[in-house]
């Protein structure tokens, strides 16, 4: 028994050294494979895209709102046109703010589109639309051979609208890389299409609609969307705030301007759409009540307040 138990005493340091060995083998494995985890998230191009922006997909530059709304409508009306080689219809009372892009879009392009006033409205025609007959309501492209062309066609005018879209925002940006001393940066941010960090893209300039022969927006119309942002600036100022409740805003606007509501969240939506990058609503919560309608009081300053939609509406 005794030789037992020398035997099982002396054997005792040995199993405790292998138990030791085991767990320093296995965190020493742990460690390097915490530290290969790890060493992906120190390649230099990941901090530098956190330093000056977001890597944009598709090799474009990042667009301010406002830009990519133009955009936008633009894709919406050339994808109508290759589905139906028909004219589009805008009414004041349906298409508010398309009308107004459209008119935006015009002054980067006058060739973009052939305009045609109505009494209530605008009539667009494509370029395209050479062989238009206006006793058929729609076109339709016999050969696909035809119909593929007419694809890459369009895709080339959204292609060069995207590209004088950029050009604005470049411009600005230059002109901010001069100021700061950053022109070192241009060709680092040409070649991953990013902007500096501390550039805004909201301070890209504003495209201004050209004017129409004849005016299709009545001053009441123009005046009651006036009203409404003058009302939303003087009301957040006294209060000192960026963000209200939206059905609360609604109420109040409701009643100091005499309409409904219905008319209220209309004109709403009309000046978002018209100057994103100034004003917006923030919809994440499933409860309408809930939403927030921000508001950059900063970019409104109180000699714009007059002018901010006149130069949309050319009042």
């Amino acid at each position: 028994m005794q030789d037992f138990l020398f035997i099982s005493d002396c054997m005792q340091p040995i199993i405790k050294k292998v138990k030791l060995d085991l767990f320093n083998s296995f965190e020493d494995e742990t460690m390097s494979a915490i530290i290969k985890k790890e060493q992906p998230s120190f390649i230099p191009f990941l901090s530098l895209r956190q330093k000056f922006g977001i890597h944009q997909k598709g090799g474009f530059y990042p667009l301010p709102k406002k830009y990519a709304c133009l955009l936008d409508l633009c894709k919406r009306i050339e994808m109508n046109y290759l589905r139906n080689q028909c004219q589009i219809q805008f009414t004041v009372q349906n298409n508010f703010t398309e009308i107004i892009q459209v008119l935006q879009l015009l002054n980067l392009d006058p060739n973009l589109y052939k305009l045609k006033v109505i009494q209530d409205g605008i009539v667009i025609q494509h370029p395209l639309q050479n062989n238009f007959n206006k006793n058929d309501n729609k076109t339709i492209v016999k050969c696909s051979q035809e119909q593929k062309q007419l694809s890459e066609q369009i895709e080339n005018r959204i292609k060069l609208l995207r590209q004088k879209l950029d050009q604005q925002v470049q411009i600005k940006h230059k002109e901010h890389l001069t100021i700061n001393n950053c022109e070192d940066f241009e060709q680092f941010g040409s070649q991953f299409k990013i902007y500096h960090n501390d550039f805004d893209l909201n301070d890209s300039p504003d495209v201004k609609p050209i004017k129409l022969k004849k005016q299709i927006f009545s001053k009441e119309l123009i005046q009651f969307h006036i009203d409404i942002l003058n009302c939303l600036i003087e009301h957040y100022d006294k209060r000192g705030v960026s963000f209200m409740f939206y059905d609360n805003i609604v109420t109040i606007l409701s009643v100091h301007l005499n309409k409904v509501k219905s008319e209220i969240e209309k004109g709403l939506k009309n000046i978002m759409n018209l100057i994103p990058d100034k004003m917006n609503i923030l919809m994440d919560h499933i409860n309408k009540q809930r939403w927030m309608i921000q508001l950059d009081r900063a970019s409104l300053l109180q000699l714009n307040k007059q002018i901010i939609l006149n130069q949309f509406l050319c009042y």
